[in-house]
């Protein structure tokens, strides 16, 4: 069983890459299905997730501005 202050040394999900959010995401609803968490660390767990989920969702609108940008022959680059 995962120990609850274990959760507290995890990264911040900002700072996650998609596949690094998405990797930690499957593992959570792993360990969430097979029961092999308690329910106030499956709570923890499931608000963990939901925070890594919003980051996924980030990712993935960013990428899909840029690619609607670079369709329209628009400069994506922040360098002038």
């Amino acid at each position: 069983m995962t120990d609850p202050k274990d959760t507290d040394k995890r990264s911040d999900p900002a700072t996650l890459s998609f596949e690094q959010a998405t990797d930690e995401l499957e593992a959570i609803i792993a360990r969430i299905e097979s029961g092999e968490i308690g329910l106030e660390e499956s709570l923890g767990e499931w608000r963990r997730g939901g925070t890594l989920l919003k980051r996924c969702r980030e990712v993935l609108e960013k990428a899909e501005k840029e690619l609607a940008a670079a369709d329209l022959g628009e400069d994506t680059s922040s360098a002038d």
